[in-house]
C-alpha cells in the first residue's frame, strides 16, 4: 500500500505545533472543510464530492474537470466561473497554494470546486471509470535532468492508466514552457491508439489558440520575462 502523509494535527498535536511554526499554512488548510481536503481518503473525498455535484446539478449532467497541479487556483477558478454547470477537482501539494486557492474560492462564493492535497498519479483511487470529461495539466515539473524524467506526471504509463477514467470523447489539455517535455508528450500521444491530438502549437502566444486561453499564475509571471514560447496541446480520447 502506498505511503500517505501523516495527519499530525489529529495524531500528534505536539509535532503538528512545531511544524506549523515553520509553515503556518499547514494549519490553515483545515480552515476550509467544505471545499478543501488536506488528508484525502476515498471515503472523505466521496462524501464531499457527492454533495458538490448535487449542489451543481441534481441530474449530474455537467462535465467533470480535473486539474493536476492547480497552484493558487487562478486557472481553475476562471474555468469554473465560465462553466457553472460543471464540477471541478483541483489537486495541489503545496500548502500555501492550496490555502490561497481556497480563500479565493470562498470569497467569490464558487460552489463547483473541491481541492485536495494529493499527487495526480493517485487520482484513480478516488474516481471510478468513465468519470472525467477533461483533465488539465499546466506547467508541471519538467524534471529536466535525464535521470529524473521518470518522475514526470505525463508518461505513456500514466496516460494508459488514465484512459478508462475518461468519459466518451474526453479531453486532455496540456501547457508547458519546457519544449523538450512538450515534444516528448506529443510523441507519446501520437503513439497511443486511444488518444488523438486535435490542437497543437509550440508557441501558444502567437497561435490562434491564444484567443480562448485562460492564463495560469505562471503565464502571468512570464509576461515580465519576455513571454518565452509555450507549448499547448489538446487531445481527445478515442
Amino acid at each position: 500500500m502506498r505511503y500517505r502523509p501523516r495527519n499530525h494535527r489529529d495524531k500528534n498535536p505536539e509535532v503538528f505545533s512545531q511544524l506549523v511554526k515553520n509553515n503556518p499554512y499547514m494549519a490553515r488548510v483545515y480552515d476550509y472543510p467544505k471545499l478543501l481536503i488536506p488528508h484525502p481518503t476515498p471515503e472523505n473525498f466521496q462524501q464531499l464530492w457527492s454533495s458538490k455535484i448535487k449542489a451543481v446539478s441534481d441530474t449530474h449532467s455537467g462535465k467533470v474537470h480535473l486539474e493536476i497541479g492547480c497552484g493558487s487556483g487562478r486557472y481553475l477558478i476562471e474555468w469554473a466561473q465560465e462553466n457553472p454547470q460543471d464540477s471541478f477537482i483541483g489537486l495541489e501539494l503545496r500548502y500555501k497554494r492550496l490555502v490561497l486557492a481556497a480563500k479565493k474560492i470562498e470569497q467569490q462564493t464558487i460552489s463547483n470546486i473541491i481541492l485536495m492535497r494529493e499527487h495526480g498519479e493517485f487520482i484513480d483511487e478516488y474516481l471510478p471509470h468513465n468519470s472525467i470529461d477533461c483533465m488539465h495539466i499546466n506547467f508541471p515539473d519538467p524534471w529536466s535532468k535525464k535521470a529524473r524524467r521518470k518522475h514526470r506526471i505525463l508518461s505513456a504509463d500514466f496516460l494508459t492508466k488514465m484512459h478508462p477514467y475518461f468519459r466518451s470523447s474526453g479531453e486532455l489539455r496540456f501547457k508547458t514552457d519546457h519544449l523538450e517535455y512538450f515534444e516528448t508528450v506529443t510523441e507519446i500521444l501520437q503513439k497511443l491508439e486511444n488518444y488523438k491530438i486535435v490542437g497543437h502549437t509550440t508557441d501558444l502566444q502567437r497561435s490562434n489558440y491564444i484567443e480562448n486561453n485562460i492564463l495560469t499564475e505562471f503565464e502571468m509571471l512570464f509576461k515580465s520575462k519576455g513571454n518565452p514560447p509555450i507549448g499547448y496541446l489538446r487531445a481527445e480520447t478515442l
